[in-house]
């Protein structure tokens, strides 16, 4: 049986109703709560996703209570993973926890600093080079997460007077890097090379140019046509950078990614390529030649 809520005696005198800071005391400012404050009052109005989760809808931030793998358990049921990005099913391979467990016990759970200063360990050293080897790279450069990769490196590369040349399905990470950049982003539609052609057609010549796309598109599944995209870049003297997060491990040898899977990859200068998909983790590395670049962009990058 529920219990009557208890009956609280009308106060003498009513706080007021309207928005506004309440008298201070003492002589002192009065500090607003958060609920107050006018940045957060979209915040407060926001419905969105309330109304969804009451149909039943609402697909984000389900609670998953197993490792990650073919199938998980979700509120207690066992059901079918077909969202996973872990391509290749290390996630949960006892060598790769085995790898981990390993790790910890050696070097502890953090590195206690940045790249820049005291957090390089060996084993970074170690991952670097084995990534080189497998993208046939001169050097790698290992970032926290693939997302910091596109930052980093496109806002350190481009510079003013400079150009990058996008496709308009490019992941969110690389515009984010694009507009971080005090270079002009422009874009071209969704693998349309003769698009892509024109905007380089109007950019002087001398003129510093990156162009950067996916390699497979994460959202519609297709791969950019890589070949038609060097020949242009050649032509108008650009360079080329391609995210590789959803192809590593899946296209090319021994899935060194798009560049490999076409062969083209001494004509792509950038690759980037994250831990959380193929390679069981979490994190990113940007593959680059030559190796000057990266002694660029850990001496720059934001």
């Amino acid at each position: 049986m529920a219990h009557p809520l208890p009956v609280t005696a009308p106060r003498e005198r009513e706080e007021p109703t309207t928005p506004g800071p309440r008298p201070a005391r003492g002589g002192e400012e009065r500090r607003s709560s958060a609920d107050e404050l006018p940045l957060f009052a979209k915040v407060r109005s926001y419905r969105s996703a309330a109304e969804v989760r009451a149909t039943g809808l609402y697909p984000y931030f389900r609670t998953i209570e197993s490792a990650q793998d073919t199938e998980v358990l979700i509120n207690g049921r066992k059901v079918l993973m077909l969202g996973s990005n872990s391509y290749l099913g290390l996630t949960n391979h006892p060598k790769i926890k085995e790898a981990a467990r390993a790790a910890v016990a050696r070097y502890g759970t953090g590195c206690a600093g940045s790249r820049f200063l005291n957090g390089t360990l060996e084993i970074h050293l170690e991952l670097e080079a084995a990534l080189a080897r497998l993208v046939k790279k001169e050097a790698v450069l290992l970032y926290s997460t693939g997302f910091q990769v596109n930052l980093g490196v496109i806002s350190t590369l481009v510079g003013k007077g400079e150009y990058i040349i996008a496709d308009k399905s490019n992941h969110a990470s690389i515009v984010a890097g694009c507009l971080l950049s005090p270079g002009k982003f422009i874009r071209f539609a969704h693998r349309d090379m003769a698009a892509m052609e024109n905007r380089l057609q109007q950019i002087e010549p001398e003129a510093g140019k990156l162009i950067v796309v996916d390699g497979v598109f994460s959202m519609e599944g297709d791969i950019i046509q890589l070949p038609e995209l060097c020949r242009l870049a050649r032509a108008h003297r650009a360079v080329v950078m391609v995210d590789d997060a959803h192809a590593i491990g899946v296209l090319g040898e021994h899935g060194a990614g798009t560049a490999s899977h076409f062969r083209l990859t001494d004509e792509v200068h950038l690759i980037m390529g994250t831990f959380s998909k193929s390679l069981a983790s979490l994190g990113g590395s940007s593959r680059r030649t030559p190796r000057r670049l990266i002694i660029s962009s850990i001496t720059r990058v934001r």
